[in-house]
């Protein structure tokens, strides 16, 4: 009896391993990302400026600025990119690093910073970009 079983089990892998597998679709499937052209309600746009602003896409980066938050969208991925806020005379008031391939939305919050204005620059291995907004 064991080797009836034994037997069966060897036929039914080789079946198995002789199959050949048949590809369904060979083109990847897209994923829906929404493009972010504009901050959301309660921001104002940061109209930034340089190479980054060149990417594949027309809004490749977003950002916005209201007396709570920064807000900036990355619509597509440029690797890693510091992002430096800095007031009007230069003082560096919030740095930090950013993977944009895994993190494409970035919140910074801004309310205990003083009225004033301020630029925000991003730097990346692809390039720069700079913008100036002000806090009421």
């Amino acid at each position: 009896m064991k080797t009836k079983a034994l037997l069966l089990v060897g036929l039914c892998a080789i079946v198995l391993c002789s199959w050949e597998a048949q590809a369904v679709n060979t083109k990847p499937i897209p994923i829906n990302k929404t493009e972010i052209a504009d901050p959301p309600q309660g921001y104002d746009k940061i109209n930034l400026k340089g190479s980054l602003m060149f990417g594949i896409n027309p809004n490749a980066i977003v950002a916005g600025a209201s007396d709570d938050d920064i807000y900036i969208a990355f619509n597509q991925s440029f690797g890693n990119v510091n992002i430096s806020i800095y007031s009007g005379m230069g003082g560096l008031v919030y740095s930090t690093v950013v993977n944009t391939s895994v993190q494409s939305v970035v919140i910074i919050p801004f309310t205990s910073a003083a009225s004033g204005s301020y630029i925000v620059e991003l730097n990346s291995a692809d390039g720069d970009a700079e913008g100036d907004f002000d806090k009421d």
